[in-house]
């Protein structure tokens, strides 16, 4: 794949408004949405990021869904599950299990 530079002018306060948006979206730059909203029209594709529609999952993804729910109220009944009264707590607890 050869890469290219695109150099569009625009307004500074469109510019900051756009980073603005895409760091919202959960993108990283304005740069990587553009290159998002690219390959996508690219495609044909019509994405809208402020929908949350996934729609019905699947048989087989709702009765993977239905087993782990189970298992984690059985786990939350039992004692086994953990639980935290803080993202801190939770997030500390996530770097253990890494580290």
């Amino acid at each position: 794949m050869k890469t290219i530079k695109l150099q569009v002018p625009m307004d500074q306060t469109i510019r900051d408004g756009l980073e603005k948006r895409a760091k919202s979206l959960g993108f990283d730059s304005a740069q990587a949405y553009i290159r998002f909203w690219a390959k996508a029209e690219t495609d044909g594709r019509r994405v809208n990021l402020d929908e949350d529609n996934w729609g019905e999952p699947s048989d087989i993804a709702a009765k993977r869904i239905n087993q782990l729910a189970e298992e984690a109220i059985k786990d939350h009944e039992s004692g086994k599950l953990k639980s935290y009264t803080s993202s801190k707590k939770l997030l500390e607890d996530l770097n253990n299990e890494i580290s």
